[in-house]
């Protein structure tokens, strides 16, 4: 059954096919409870328009709780958009007290009838309220602050006028001691709008009296400063009269807050427990009268209920085992495939579902294992290869060293028996196997310093680079019967300039050992433009080289002709060091055929350069 699952039905309806039984179920189950619910129905119909009532209610109750809230948020934070809303609120609510004269379900009119009494003197109040904070915060905010700045501005020029005469100190000092009693009434007033407490106010009205005190002491004393000193005295009146006030208003909107408005609430929470009360009762008699009926129905409903939910979790442990069945085997593929096995076996989910993809991605997991093994067996195979290299390098360095050795025994046969003009004759073979030997040697060391050396770079002209070199090799050029034809219009590289003369260096004398023309040797040196590359193309006139060894000629002591001489590292320095420059060399992928010349092409990055030889890439 579970297998016939997994193969014929996708994942998604599987899953979609739990969701319509079970939806089919309560389907079955709500025609059931409404073919029985059909007994209940005149029942319920008084509940709907008791429910209804009581809601109309309900809205009604939080709305006054919602009023009572904004209220408080104005009267805490002052905050226009609270107050707007208890105007707001207000308005909804008459409108929903005028309603309720047309229901007669219970007797809640003369409830309301004072409850809309108690919201017309509520929000009066609070209109009367915010009219006490405005009048407030504007004398708090503007005219207690903009008399308290010009009172202190007063007395500070004061200060400054009377600082540069000589026998004034006590008078300064006066008008310090009235600055520091001006600060505290400040202090004291704004501590009491923050808190409430009337000790501050005390203490401002103190302050006031010893600023006032002060400001006679400086008016009794000799001064001509007299009309300064009315001006700071007019100011002092006012600041005391703008605080005055304030407190006024203040202790003004807290009474109405917190006695008036208190009471009102008091008074809607009096009359919102009368209305639960009412409302209580009745709903005790309408829970009585269902309780029967209800009872019988649910007894009926839960012998059904059980019969269906059997069905459904019979149905459902199928429909989880077709699920989890497969994930569990897939769970053990990927396990097997996570240590690096490429032979784990993957099941055969053919569907194009959520289980076939993960088929798929297992069988892809298990490419890629198998692909790391393919690597690893090429890291062993390039093992293989540097223990050749060694190998190959012992046994060239060994060829020369045995020849040595061989032509030396030689000479000391020859020198014992005073053959010596035949032992001088064998030291020019002995000097040419060490040539060789000193030879390879340095080849090895040439390749091993490509790239391991951190080399300066620069703007190289290859026009300007080339020409010098050819210069420099003319001897060598016409001893061989040997021309370079450089292109003009060469392009300016960016590397290390005696590592790309190496360059063309090693393919001229490997164009000078394999060219053996009667018309005599030729090397043409040009270039083509690419949208990333400069391509600088190497082209002699020798045999060529088959596309076979177009990849082998690079390799270390690779020869094509091992009659010619050398050591078969140069086209293997050429190639290190065109990586070292972040470019490459190969043979011209478009020759291959025998007796058309070898072409190399070189590639080199290609950079923006600025005005001062620098490199931007």
């Amino acid at each position: 059954m579970i297998s016939l699952l997994i193969r014929s039905i996708p994942l998604k309806k599987r899953i979609y096919s739990g969701y319509l039984v079970t939806g089919a179920v309560a389907l079955i189950i709500a025609l059931l409870s409404y073919g029985s619910l059909r007994t209940l129905a005149n029942d319920f119909r008084s509940v709907v328009v008791f429910s209804r009532y009581v809601e109309r209610i309900m809205i009604f109750a939080n709305q006054m709780s919602e009023m009572q809230r904004q209220a408080l948020s104005y009267i805490s934070t002052g905050q226009t958009s609270a107050g707007e809303r208890v105007g707001e609120i207000y308005v909804e609510m008459i409108e929903g007290v005028e309603q309720f004269h047309d229901v007669e379900q219970l007797d809640t009119g003369k409830y309301f009838q004072i409850t809309k009494k108690n919201l017309y003197t509520y929000y009066t109040t609070f209109q009367e309220m915010r009219n006490q904070r405005e009048i407030q915060q504007r004398l708090v905010r503007n005219e207690f602050r903009r008399h308290a700045t010009k009172a202190q501005q007063l007395i500070e020029e004061e200060i400054v006028a009377f600082q540069g005469e000589e026998g004034n100190i006590e008078r300064i000092l006066e008008y310090y001691r009235m600055l520091h009693f001006l600060l505290q009434i400040e202090k004291n007033a704004y501590r009491y709008f923050d808190s409430l407490d009337s000790r501050f106010v005390d203490a401002a009205l103190k302050s006031i009296s010893e600023t006032g005190n002060a400001l006679q002491v400086l008016m009794q004393q000799p001064q001509d400063d007299l009309a300064q000193l009315e001006q700071i005295s007019v100011v002092l009146e006012r600041y005391q009269s703008s605080f005055l006030e304030a407190v006024q208003r203040t202790r003004g909107y807290l009474y109405l807050v917190n006695v008036v408005m208190a009471a009102q609430a008091y008074e809607a929470i009096y009359q919102a427990k009368q209305l639960s009360s009412i409302i209580t009762e009745r709903s005790e008699l309408i829970q009585g009268q269902m309780l029967g009926n209800i009872t019988l129905l649910s007894r009926s409903l839960l012998l059904a209920a059980i019969t269906l939910l059997l069905f459904i979790g019979f149905f459902s442990f199928f429909i989880s085992r077709s699920i989890t069945v497969p994930l569990n085997r897939l769970n053990h593929t990927f396990r097997k495939l996570a240590t690096g096995s490429s032979e784990a076996e993957i099941p055969k989910y053919t569907l194009k579902d959520e289980l076939g993809e993960l088929t798929l991605a297992a069988e892809s997991f298990k490419e890629r294992n198998r692909a790391l093994e393919e690597s690893r067996t090429d890291l062993r195979r390039s093992n293989e290869e540097l223990e050749q290299f060694v190998y190959t390098v012992s046994h060239d360095l060994k060829s020369p060293i045995v020849t040595s050795m061989g032509f030396i025994s030689i000479i000391r046969k020859l020198a014992g028996q005073g053959k010596y003009e035949q032992a001088v004759a064998k030291l020019d073979r002995v000097a040419k196997a060490n040539e060789r030997m000193s030879q390879l040697i340095r080849d090895l060391l040439e390749l091993s310093r490509v790239g391991r050396m951190n080399l300066d770079k620069k703007n190289i002209d290859l026009n300007v680079l080339l020409k010098e070199f050819i210069d420099s090799q003319s001897i060598r050029l016409r001893g061989s019967d040997f021309s370079v034809e450089i292109a003009s219009g060469l392009p300016e590289i960016y590397g290390n300039e005696s590592r790309v003369l190496q360059v063309f260096e090693n393919i001229l004398s490997n164009a000078l050992k394999y060219v053996h023309n009667k018309e005599g040797g030729k090397l043409e040196i040009y270039a083509r433009e690419g949208d990333e590359w400069w391509y600088i193309f190497c082209k002699d006139n020798g045999p060529g080289i088959l596309p076979e060894y177009h990849q082998k000629v690079f390799g270390l002591f690779y020869r094509l002709d091992a009659n010619e001489e050398g050591t078969g590292v140069g086209l293997a320095v050429v190639k290190k060091i065109m990586k070292f420059h972040r470019g490459d060399v190969e043979v011209d992928p478009r020759t291959g055929r025998t007796g058309e010349g070898a072409v190399f092409r070189l590639s080199f990055p290609k950079y923006q350069f600025d005005k001062q030889g620098g490199m931007n890439e």
